[in-house]
This record gives structure tokens, sequence and C-alpha cells, in this order.
């Protein structure tokens, strides 16, 4: 069977896999809202016995009103009895983007060199190099979490450093004294 063949035909089972991930609550999620997720990528590789799907090359994944784009992202899968053992099936464990990540939602977007997202936790870590911007605020550090249900966010510097940041008030804030 050619490489080819052999996606066209895993096609559907990765799908059914990944679609997983819109669940609620235990289940891995990019949006607070879950729904499900849309991907695409250069190239898909699915490892069986370590229960990995791995896409590679201008990753982009889309769940509602979320994106998150890396050179690398792999998902692992859970074992046991709830975890499957075919291409891309099963509950998501966690998820490990690499290289150039961006996350964008509405409120908010982030960028570093690593993110892990654990479905236990539903949040996020960005690590190296970390930007996160909201309007036209812009805060760095080393390392950054998420809280996707949650809606929190934690910014940590690096070894020697501190948090930078700039805060922009909006027009009209700010009372007036007649």
């Amino acid at each position: 069977m050619t490489r080819t063949t052999w996606l066209a035909a895993a096609a559907p089972a990765v799908l059914l896999g990944l679609a997983a991930i819109g669940a609620p609550a235990a289940q891995a999620q990019l949006s607070a809202r879950g729904g499900p997720i849309s991907y695409s990528a250069d190239n898909l590789e699915y490892m069986d016995g370590n229960r990995q799907l791995v896409l590679t090359g201008n990753v982009d994944v889309v769940q509602d009103d979320s994106r998150l784009q890396s050179d690398k992202l792999t998902l692992y899968f859970k074992g046991g009895a709830s975890g499957g053992n075919t291409l891309g099936t099963g509950d998501i464990d966690r998820i490990v983007a690499e290289g150039q990540v961006y996350y964008v939602r509405p409120e908010q977007k982030a960028r570093g060199d690593r993110a892990v997202y654990e479905t236990a936790s539903d949040s996020v870590t960005f690590t190296g190099n970390v930007v996160v911007a909201s309007d036209e605020n812009v805060i760095r550090g080393e390392t950054l979490v998420l809280e996707i249900g949650g809606g929190r966010t934690t910014i940590r510097p690096g070894a020697g450093t501190r948090v930078q940041g700039v805060f922009r008030p909006k027009q009209g804030a700010a009372k007036k004294t007649p």
C-alpha cells in the first residue's frame, strides 16, 4: 500500500479521533466552547505502539474561535480500556506543539517555542520566548499558563529576568474632574 493510499484510507479514523478533542471537561479542547476540530499539515504519522499521532509542517488546528499553529504537533492518546489502539482513536491525554507555536483566540494571542496542553488540567503551558497580546497590551516572559475553561493567565519570568509588559488604558477610562 503506498503512503498516499494509506493516508487516504486512514483519514476517516484520524478525523474521528480528532473529533473527540472537542468534547467537554476531560477531553482536549483548544476553545472554551469546545466543538469539532479541523486540521491541516504537510505530513501525518501515527505510531500505534506509542499511541501517538504526529502532524508536521505548517500545522494548523482550528476549533470554534481558537487556532493553534506550529511546525510540529504530537497528540498522545491515553492507554488502557478507554484508549484506542487504532489510528487516531481514543481519549487524548496531552498535545505537544513545537517550533514557532502560535495560539489565537478572540480575546488573546500567544506565542512561544513550545506548548503543552494537558487534558487533566485543561491548560496550555507555553515555554521559550513567550509573548502574550490582548488588545494593545503586551506581556513577555519565559513561561505562560493559560487555563482554557477558567480564563486564567499566568506568566513567569526566566532565570534572572523579570516579566515585562505594556498596558494601554482605554480612552475615556479615566474620570475627568470638572
